[in-house]
């Protein structure tokens, strides 16, 4: 996941409209998802270019046919202004490899239907700081039948550090994704 937040504005105050997306649904709105991707990770800490865009695009073409898919949309007229998704974690995922600190085996086994992974959350700058990534993130969460979730942050994104840990995520430890160049990234997991 790669959160990008700011929040201090109630969400009440604005017409948000949240809607659930199956894989297939999704497959038609990826233009948009990896547009909005480009925005939210433009700026400080990330800047991430539009190669990352496209990296995006991707992984999301993969992951939206994998088993436990989800994904939630944030609209106000219509228009896509916040979006979070994940899948459900199996042995052949490889989520707990690159870790470059250790974590100890009776977090990093996966039977199937243990975890669930929160791989994207991204509201767009000028709807931040409406407790939107929360809704979303809430959303994404409340039905899961999976023990825990797991997410990944990146440590010098202050606003969603602080965002993960007040909505009861624990740290626990760090890994760096297999792309060239990936920053670490801070490893997370939440009992559901």
């Amino acid at each position: 996941m790669r959160v990008h937040i700011e929040e201090e504005r109630p969400l009440a105050s604005i017409a948000i409209e949240l809607h659930d997306a199956d894989g297939d649904e999704a497959a038609r709105r990826i233009d948009e998802y990896r547009d909005l991707y480009a925005e939210s990770f433009a700026g400080q800490p990330y800047s991430w270019g539009p190669e990352y865009a496209e990296l995006f695009q991707r992984r999301f073409e993969t992951h939206r046919q994998q088993a436990g898919f989800a994904l939630v949309e944030a609209r106000t007229t219509g228009t896509l202004i916040g979006l979070g998704y994940g899948l459900s974690l199996s042995p052949a995922i490889p989520w707990w490899q690159n870790l470059i600190t250790p974590i100890p085996p009776e977090i990093t086994d996966e039977p199937p239907g243990r975890t669930w992974a929160l791989t994207e959350l991204m509201v767009g700058e000028r709807w931040r700081r409406l407790h939107l990534a929360e809704a979303i993130h809430d959303r994404l969460l409340g039905g899961r039948t999976e023990e825990r979730a797991t997410t990944t942050v990146l440590p010098a994104a202050t606003a969603a550090q602080a965002a993960v840990l007040k909505w009861g995520w624990e740290k626990v430890g760090q890994k760096r994704n297999p792309l060239p160049g990936a920053p670490v990234f801070d490893v997370l997991v939440k009992t559901l």
